[in-house]
Parts: structure tokens; C-alpha cells; sequence
């Protein structure tokens, strides 16, 4: 699979998310979650924790940090699909490997990925699509994916400010971003409304299946309640012509890079 046939592209553009089952070969993914555990394992600015301050939540920026995440993102499989999505040539803004680790791994909340993007880099359109690489299955049991269909065309999909009452986000709040509470989340109400339709759609998938998922899609995932790891690489292109405005305190590398090259696929 390189590219994405009318139908593909149809449903993406429907649901705001697309899941093509079993891409990568399970040598592959092997690879990949090798090079996930050191990482999980190595300090970093980018590597995030669970509530309870020691169980690994995420890395950020592994396609700038390890030569096999930086191999991926330029993958056709990847890449090929990705600009047919955004219709241009892009760059990955932003890079991350998800942990969800066994019993301890917790939720991620409502939320929709432009905000921060937009609020928080400068990003002036939403002309950018999420490439997620499933590094083990996902099921109905250990947290996978949660969308609702739909809501990336919603005009109501009201962000809030997750701070205490009063207080207003500050430029440098990046840390926030990383943390179990994100800083910004989509209400109950507006989740409420929007599910009425089409419900909520959880992306289930083997290990090695890509995800594609719009950047205002509103989305989440649940704890993970089984005994086994839901890891996950999720990969951000950017169209080059929509390279975040200067802002007062940009974010670290790690969270929004500032290499605009167009990608292209090795030769």
C-alpha cells in the first residue's frame, strides 16, 4: 500500500479518520517498539510521565532523536497518503510514540490537536493530518484510539481551558501539553452533542496498521485495563505552505519543529 484509493480518501473526508489494517510487517514493528523502549528508558526533555510520576506516557520528537523513527516518517506507506491528505507537500511538525502501558496506562481527554497547534505554534490552517503506526493491537480493552465521526466538519466543538477557574493559559505553558491533563479539552456538553449523530468509534487494529486522523477531529482513548501495552507512533505532516506565524515563546523542537523541508521518499 502506497497510496490511498477514492473510497479511502472518501471515508477520511466523511469521518475524519481512516484505519488501513496491517501496513507494516511484524518485522518491522518489531524495530519500531525496540527503538521505543529505549527511548522510553532514555532522559529526555520530550519523555513524559503518567500521574503517578514513574510510569513512561509518551516521547516526543523521536523522529529527531532516533534514526529509525526518522526513517519511518518518510516511508511511502506513510508519507504517499499523507500528502494526498493535505493536498501538498509536507514536513512532520511534531512526533511522538505513545505508551499506554500495561494497567497503569491512563486517559487521554477529549480534545482536538489544532487547538494546541494553532494556539500554541501559530499554525494558521488546518491543513495537517495525524499518521498514527499501531505498534500492538488495539482493542476494545486497552485504550485504543476513541473519535467521533464527524466532528472534525463541527462548528461547535467548544475547547476549555483545563486551568483553575480565573486563571488564562500562558505562552510558556508548553509543559502542560505533556502532562496527563491536558491544558486544553473539549466539554462534556460539546462531546454530548456531537456523539449524538454518530456516536463515539473506537480505531481497533493489529499491530503494524496505520491510522489516519484529522487534526480537528474530536478524539480521546480510555484507560488501558488489560495487562498488556498499547503503544503507538503518531506522526504530524504539515503542508510546507502552512508553516507556523512567529509566536512570543515557541514551544521546543521536540513539540513543533522548526525543519519546514519538504520530506520526500528515499530513492
Amino acid at each position: 500500500m502506497s497510496r490511498l484509493n477514492e473510497g479511502q480518501l472518501l471515508e477520511f473526508a466523511d469521518n475524519g479518520f481512516l484505519v488501513v489494517p496491517d501496513v507494516l510487517a511484524a518485522g518491522e514493528v518489531d524495530a519500531l517498539i525496540g527503538e521505543a523502549e529505549k527511548l522510553y528508558t532514555t532522559d529526555s526533555p520530550g519523555r513524559t510521565f503518567e500521574s503517578d510520576g514513574q510510569t513512561v506516557r509518551a516521547v516526543h520528537g523521536c523522529h529527531q532523536t532516533s534514526g529509525r523513527y526518522a526513517g519511518i516518517v518518510a516511508d511511502a506507506r506513510l508519507l504517499v497518503p499523507a500528502r494526498q491528505i493535505v493536498g501538498d507537500d509536507v514536513y512532520v511538525h511534531q512526533s511522538k510514540i505513545n505508551a499506554k502501558r500495561a494497567i497503569s496506562g491512563d486517559v487521554w481527554p477529549w480534545h482536538q490537536d489544532f487547538t494546541f497547534w494553532n494556539r500554541a505554534d501559530g499554525m494558521p490552517e488546518p491543513r495537517v493530518v495525524n499518521v498514527a503506526v499501531l505498534l500492538d493491537e488495539a482493542t476494545e480493552h486497552n485504550g485504543p484510539l476513541l473519535f467521533i465521526p464527524g466532528s472534525h466538519r463541527a462548528e461547535s466543538a467548544e475547547t476549555v481551558f483545563s486551568g483553575k477557574a480565573g486563571e488564562k493559559p500562558e505562552q510558556d505553558s508548553w509543559r502542560q501539553h505533556l502532562a496527563a491533563e491536558l491544558e486544553y479539552t473539549v466539554s462534556r456538553e460539546t462531546v454530548e452533542l456531537l456523539s449524538r449523530e454518530k456516536g463515539i468509534v473506537p480505531a481497533l487494529g493489529g499491530a503494524g496498521s496505520l491510522i489516519f486522523f484529522d487534526s480537528r477531529i474530536v478524539h480521546g482513548s480510555g484507560s488501558n485495563m488489560t495487562p498488556y501495552d498499547r503503544r503507538m507512533a503518531i506522526f504530524t505532516y504539515n503542508s510546507v505552505d502552512n508553516i507556523p506565524v512567529e509566536v512570543a515563546d515557541p514551544r521546543p523542537e521536540f513539540l513543533a519543529s522548526r525543519d519546514h523541508a519538504p520530506l520526500r521518499v528515499p530513492r
